[in-house]
């Protein structure tokens, strides 16, 4: 048994093993040195502050972080905060001070809004401490040359942008949530990672240490049969998947995978994905002020479809997760439902008609590629039909001079209420596919949903999907769909469940999508009992 085990907030999926690398900041309050840089004119606080804009975007190491390191970038050239560390400069504080200072106000402001933003916050803090650390010439923690699974108090954006998986194996947090602009970015890279790690402050520099970002568990020094326990059940490596490749006629149904960003396109070619099943497109949004335009979202869908022509991807448009709307947007429905799906975009129009109009333009640059559009957490077949007519107006899913070619529109199912049999029903006459979101689903049904206090924020397990309620909401939708013809496919995190995978194909689904790390396994065991092995 291992010395200690560890519970947190698994993000992503994987297992790792390797030392362990404590992350430290210097002893000293970099808010009291007395430097001769600690005073400086503001012209050459404005020079830092830029300086450090500049690294931020450069150090970032996938196109993950690199959104997330645009967004802290602009809040270093914003004027607004120029100006408040201009005052507080006026007022005879040291440079440090008057950053700490000025980031602080900035701080007070998001943890007013609340929710999403609150956790935005820490990202402030962080942000102050690298301005700080320019200004003071402090020098930047050193990570180990070998590989290592890394250990912070806290990991900020700055910190996981520059994460390389050559070295980092996997990343402990005592602090932060599944949410953070951190968590964005190590699940982006395909890091293991577990935030809010609870009692991690235990671990030291060198102790071994067996991460499960599946389940959120830490082993400190594990046993030898929990090694190799893991060891049995890790999932293979990509080579594996290229002796596999040529047998994909024989598998049941297709494999897609969920994606976050194109970056991660390249790493789900190589697991094999057969397509896209879900591209979340909230990283685009996520850090902004105002919402993207529309041509930088064209370049970034763009580089997406560019790297699966031929195949199909299925992008999901905006999805708010969070208690409160970004910024630029109006708040929309109440009660468990409050500032999520398609509600809010449809109180939000020209957000919508944007992001759509972006995805048509891609999907007509690349036409070979099959661009499907879905809407998220569909609540009445009403709001599916408004979502339809504006993705027809777009030119998606339709026929004629302005259509894009091999496009469909769809929503996906997350909530019960549509899962009736009168809803699905109506639904199936009004889209042309569907999507089944397990991870929702099954907290709706359940009553276990992460934003409901009488939860106590318990997330589900992938077990939990093949709960007779849950399963027998699936059922009612893929046999609604399977009535109608309509393509129907399942996107969360029970799809690569191999006992749940099979009940889902065995109930009619046409394709299931996962992680691009899941797929090899998967392929491998839908395979294998194709075959009979």
């Amino acid at each position: 048994m291992a010395k200690r085990v560890l519970v947190g907030a698994g993000v992503g999926t994987g297992v790792t093993y390797g030392p362990a690398f404590v992350l430290t900041k210097p002893g000293q309050s970099v808010t009291e040195l007395t430097t001769p840089l600690a005073r400086l004119t503001l012209g050459a606080m404005r020079e830092k502050l830029d300086a450090v804009a500049e690294k931020l975007e450069a150090d970032a190491s996938s196109s993950a972080a690199a959104e997330v390191m645009q967004a802290l970038a602009m809040i270093l050239r914003d004027p607004m905060l120029f100006d408040e560390i201009k005052a507080h400069m006026s007022e005879g504080s040291p440079a440090a001070r008057a950053v700490r200072g000025a980031f602080k106000k900035f701080a007070r402001k998001l943890q007013d809004l609340g929710g999403y933003f609150a956790e935005r916050a820490g990202d402030l803090d962080a942000l102050a401490d690298r301005v700080i650390a320019e200004i003071e010439g402090v020098a930047e923690p050193e990570f180990p040359t070998e590989p290592f699974v890394l250990v912070a108090e806290a990991l900020s954006p700055v910190d996981a942008a520059k994460l390389s998986r050559d070295r980092v194996l996997g990343v402990i947090t005592i602090e932060g949530t599944a949410t953070s602009h951190s968590a964005i970015i190590t699940r982006a890279a395909n890091l293991p990672t577990v935030m809010g790690a609870i009692g991690a402050g235990v671990i030291r520099t060198g102790d071994p240490i067996l991460l499960d970002a599946t389940s959120g568990q830490v082993f400190v020094e594990p046993a030898v049969d929990e090694l190799e326990y893991y060891r049995r059940a890790s999932i293979p490596r990509h080579t594996a998947v290229e002796d596999w490749r040529e047998l994909d006629a024989e598998l049941p149904v297709k494999l897609f995978a969920n994606l976050g960003s194109s970056f991660e396109g390249s790493a789900a070619l190589k697991a094999g994905a057969q397509g896209v099943g879900l591209f979340r497109t909230e990283l685009l949004y996520l850090g902004r002020l105002k919402p993207p335009t529309f041509d930088s979202q064209v370049f970034e869908y763009i580089k997406l479809v560019a790297r699966f022509g031929g195949k199909r991807v299925i992008a999901r448009v905006l999805d708010l997760d969070f208690d409160k709307p970004l910024p630029f947007l109006k708040e929309a429905g109440s009660g468990r439902y409050a500032n999520r799906g398609l509600q809010v975009l449809l109180a939000n129009r020209e957000v919508l008609e944007t992001q759509l109009a972006a995805l048509a333009q891609a999907g007509r640059t690349y036409a070979n590629t099959e661009l499907w559009v879905m809407a998220p957490m569909v609540l009445t077949v009403g709001e599916a039909r408004e979502f339809v007519a504006l993705a027809h107006a777009a030119g998606l899913g339709i026929a004629g001079e302005n259509a894009v070619p091999n496009s469909k529109v769809g929503v996906m199912i997350e909530v019960p209420e549509i899962t009736v049999p009168s809803a699905l029903e109506e639904l199936m006459q009004v889209v042309d596919f569907v999507s089944i979101g397990t991870n929702d689903l099954t907290q709706y049904v359940l009553g276990a949903s992460r934003h409901d206090s009488v939860s106590g924020g318990r997330a589900p397990s992938i077990s939990d999907a093949r709960h007779p309620e849950v399963m027998a909401a699936i059922e009612r939708v893929i046999a609604a769909a399977n009535r109608h013809g309509v393509p129907v496919s399942v996107c969360g995190e029970a799809a690569a469940d191999p006992i749940t995978a099979k009940q889902l194909i065995e109930l009619g689904v046409d394709s299931l999508s996962a992680s691009p790390a899941l797929l090899p396994q998967l392929r491998m065991t839908l395979l294998a009992d194709s075959f009979g092995f």
